[in-house]
C-alpha cells in the first residue's frame, strides 16, 4: 500500500505573510491564529462535519477578529512604551543634576534621635572639587572642624589640650567615624559617612538588574518607581521627572532595612536637593533628621577655607600625623614650627591703624606743648635779665 504524502504546511495569505514578518510579538501571534487549523490537536478532536466546514473557511473568523484588534492595540502599546523612561536614564539623571556643580555651600541641622541620647548639631559644609570643609558649631557637642584635601584629612576638636589630627580616608571612616559628608548625597544615604558618593548610592552599573516598576503618586507627586538589585541587596527609588528629585529610597539587605524620606517644600523650585530628610534604619536602630537651612551651588569658595589657618587654632597646638604616629610641628599663629614657642616669641599682631594714629597724634601734641612751654620760659628769663642789670648800675 502506497504511503500518503505528508500534508503541506499551511501557507499564510500574502497580507498576513507581511504581518508575520513584523517584529511585534502581538501581530506574529495573531497571524499564527489566523492559519488553517488542520494541524491543530483540537481540530482533530472535532466531528468530521465540523472539520470539513472549518477547512472550507479561507481563515478562521476568530483569527480575523483578533488580527483587527491587534492592529489597534499595537500602536497604543508602542506609544505607551515610548513614554516610559528607562530606569538607567532615571538614575543617571539623578546623578547628573546633583553633581552638576562642584562648588557647594550648605548650612544644616542634624538631629540624632536614635540611638539615645538624642543630640542636635548645627553644621556648615563647604565643598569645592575634591576639597571639603565640615564645621560643627559648639552646642550640645564640642565644636569641630574637618578639612579634606583629596584623601588627606585634618581634624580638630575645639577642646582644651586637643591636637590637630592628620589622617587618611581609612581612619576617617574607621575609628573616627567622621561626619564630614558630601551634602549632595542628602536623601540618598542614611548615616552619611564621609566616603559616600552620589554615584555610589545609585545602583545603575548593571542595567540587567534594573526594573521600572511603574508610575505612582507619592504625597501628591507623580514619581517613577525604580527597583535595583545588587547581589542579595535590593534598593528602590521614587524619582520625579524631569527635576529628578528622589522623594524616597529604600534599601533591603539580609537583616537590615533602611527607609529614607525626602521633603522638598522648603527647596527652591526645581532644585534636586531636599529641604528635609528623615532616615531610619532598623538593625541597629538609627533615626536621623536632616534639616537644610541654606543650600548654595556654584558659589566661589576661598582656597584659604581649606587650610589650617581657617581652623583658628590656639598657638602651640600640636599637629600629629597619625599615618606615621609623629608630631609634625606646632602651630605658631602663621604656620608650623619645629617646637613650642615661648610668649616672647609669639608673633604679635600689628596695632590697628586707628590706634596707631591716635598714639602718634598724642605724642606730637605733647611735644608741641613742651616746645611752647620752653619758649615761654625762655622769653621770661630773657626779659628779666636787663632789669637786673639796670638795678645794679
Amino acid at each position: 500500500m502506497r504511503s500518503q504524502p505528508a500534508p503541506a504546511a499551511p501557507v499564510l495569505p500574502r497580507p498576513l505573510r507581511s504581518l508575520k514578518r513584523c517584529p511585534g510579538r502581538i501581530l506574529t501571534t495573531v497571524a499564527s491564529l489566523a492559519l488553517p487549523l488542520s494541524g491543530c490537536r483540537m481540530h482533530k478532536m472535532l466531528p468530521s462535519a465540523a472539520r470539513s466546514w472549518l477547512q472550507r473557511l479561507p481563515l478562521p473568523l476568530l483569527g480575523w477578529f483578533l488580527l483587527v484588534q491587534a492592529l489597534v492595540l499595537v500602536p497604543t502599546v508602542t506609544a505607551a512604551a515610548d513614554e516610559s523612561p528607562s530606569p538607567v536614564a532615571l538614575l543617571r539623571g539623578v546623578e547628573v543634576v546633583r553633581t552638576r556643580s562642584a562648588a557647594v555651600k550648605a548650612a544644616l541641622t542634624v538631629e540624632y534621635l536614635a540611638p539615645p541620647p538624642a543630640t542636635t548639631i548645627d553644621a556648615l559644609v563647604e565643598l569645592d572639587g575634591d576639597k571639603r570643609r565640615f564645621e560643627v558649631f559648639a552646642g550640645q557637642v564640642p565644636g569641630q572642624v574637618i578639612i579634606r584635601n583629596g584623601d588627606e584629612f585634618s581634624g580638630f576638636r575645639r577642646k582644651a589640650y586637643e591636637d590637630v589630627h592628620l589622617y587618611d580616608l581609612a581612619r576617617a571612616v574607621g575609628i573616627r567615624g567622621d561626619l564630614a559628608f558630601d551634602p549632595r548625597v542628602l536623601g540618598l544615604n542614611d548615616l552619611m559617612l564621609c566616603n559616600v558618593t552620589v554615584k555610589g548610592c545609585l545602583w545603575y552599573e548593571n542595567p540587567g538588574q534594573l526594573t521600572l516598576v511603574g508610575q505612582e503618586s507619592l504625597r501628591g507627586v507623580k514619581v517613577w518607581r525604580v527597583k535595583a538589585v545588587r547581589d542579595k541587596d535590593t534598593s528602590e527609588y521614587w524619582i520625579e521627572e524631569p527635576s529628578f528629585r528622589v522623594h524616597r529610597r529604600t534599601v533591603t539587605t539580609p537583616g537590615v532595612s533602611i527607609a529614607i524620606e525626602s521633603e522638598y517644600d522648603a527647596s527652591p523650585p526645581g532644585s534636586p536637593f531636599p529641604g528635609r530628610v528623615v532616615a531610619r534604619r532598623d538593625t541597629p536602630k538609627h533615626e536621623l533628621i536632616y534639616t537644610v537651612k541654606s543650600f548654595e551651588t556654584g558659589v566661589p569658595i576661598s582656597p584659604d577655607r581649606f587650610t589650617l589657618r581657617s581652623m583658628e587654632l590656639p598657638v602651640n597646638t600640636p599637629v600629629v600625623d597619625y599615618r606615621i604616629n609623629r608630631i609634625t610641628g606646632y602651630w605658631d599663629g602663621e604656620g608650623l614650627s619645629p617646637g613650642p614657642i615661648t610668649p616672647a616669641q609669639e608673633p604679635k599682631a600689628p596695632p590697628a591703624p586707628g590706634k596707631q594714629s591716635r598714639k602718634v597724634l598724642f605724642a606730637n601734641l605733647l611735644l608741641l606743648i613742651a616746645v611752647i612751654l620752653a619758649c615761654i620760659v625762655w622769653r621770661r628769663r630773657k626779659g628779666a635779665a636787663p632789669s637786673q642789670d639796670s638795678s645794679v648800675s
